[in-house]
């Protein structure tokens, strides 16, 4: 017996119950069943059920916007303000101010296989009714349901099932869930999608079309040239915008003349003094004499018996034509004072100067002016 060789192999197959034929044949190659589906049904496809939402009631949503089709999303977001831009997650927008930034999303649970519900921690909350919804509408502060979370708390995942009512802020919701991805007659879209809620924001026009293009590529393009023909575009812009100059009055407009003109008793801005522009009207108007005319105030006239003041001092025992005081002390004047008029708004005081020939001529004026000024100080 060579070394390693175990004696009695037979016997010990017997006792343990071996057989060479429970080993690994090997690897022998096993044909296998293969299924080749078709490329046109494999993608379009889907592993979630339909899920379409029927507006019942809304204060924000346009009338002709009535049904949200979700059939190529597995999530949907509801919210106040637009999705941003580039993203795929599709939004229902509800503007007004219940409704938060994000409001709430719905999902598709690939493990519990059903769509579910999550309040995102709104303040005015999401309130779900199951059990089946019966129209024909939901209004604010009626039976709205039970609330997902309390305000500024995201709640647990609630299931979502066929003709449950959703509300968010003034709108309702009704759910339509079909497993068969089939659309009944109550969730069905119309031919031109009129009746459809838009899940993305639109194209903001062509500049904004253009801007995604890209730069155009400056190969083939001679840039003095271009940098010529902006510089003429703008300038010709502008020489258009400007206003051309026989539209501009090219005369100057005296204002203060035309003041002066309309308000001709209006006082001189000097007092004392003739102003020394005696061509303007308002000298022409108020000195057509030699002298300037004063203004004369009118005489002292008695108190009349309803006078107030009057009433209480002859109650107090003064008589008219007398000096206020009592017996030998009524020392005061009996006449009142007189007050002298001044001319051309000069001050108390202001001796009178006489009259200087008028001249045309400023220079002249101005010197005659200069000269009566100097002999008065002598």
């Amino acid at each position: 017996m060579e070394d390693g060789e175990v004696s009695g192999t037979n016997h010990i197959h017997a006792e343990t119950g071996y057989d060479p034929a429970y080993e690994w044949p090997g690897d022998t190659e096993i044909p296998q069943p293969t299924t080749v589906l078709n490329e046109s049904l494999s993608s379009t496809f889907k592993p979630w059920s339909l899920l379409r939402l029927l507006v019942q009631t809304s204060s924000v949503l346009p009338k002709v916007q009535r049904l949200a089709v979700l059939d190529e999303h597995k999530e949907v977001q509801f919210g106040r303000d637009v999705a941003p831009a580039g993203s795929g997650t599709p939004r229902v927008r509800l503007k007004e101010m219940a409704v938060s930034k994000v409001h709430a999303t719905m999902f598709w649970d690939a493990g519990r296989r059903e769509w579910a519900v999550v309040d995102m921690g709104s303040k005015h909350g999401s309130f779900l009714r199951p059990g089946g919804y019966s129209g024909p509408t939901v209004n604010v502060g009626e039976d709205l349901g039970f609330r997902l979370s309390p305000s500024r708390v995201a709640s647990f995942p609630r299931t979502l099932r066929h003709k449950d009512a959703l509300t968010i802020g003034s709108t309702t919701f009704v759910v339509h869930i079909h497993s068969d991805r089939m659309s009944c007659e109550g969730c069905a879209s119309s031919g031109s999608g009129d009746n459809t809620i838009p899940l993305f924001p639109a194209s903001k026009g062509v500049k904004r079309a253009r801007e995604e293009v890209g730069p155009i590529p400056l190969e083939g393009r001679d840039a003095k040239k271009a940098l010529t023909m902006l510089k003429r575009t703008l300038l010709s812009r502008h020489d258009a915008a400007r206003p051309s100059a026989s539209s501009q009055p090219s005369s100057y407009v005296d204002r203060s003349a035309k003041r002066r003109a309309l308000f001709p008793s209006s006082p001189l801005d000097t007092p004392g003094a003739p102003s020394p522009k005696s061509d303007s009207p308002s000298v022409q108007a108020t000195s057509s004499g030699s002298t300037p005319i004063s203004e004369i105030p009118a005489s002292p006239q008695p108190l009349p018996e309803s006078n107030i003041g009057r009433q209480l001092l002859m109650k107090q025992g003064w008589q008219p034509g007398t000096a206020l005081g009592s017996g030998d002390n009524a020392s005061g004047l009996v006449e009142p004072l007189e007050v002298s008029a001044t001319s051309n708004r000069s001050g108390l005081g202001m001796l009178e100067k006489a009259p200087t020939p008028s001249s045309g001529d400023w220079r002249e004026s101005g010197k005659q002016k200069r000269w009566a000024d100097m002999i008065d100080q002598k």
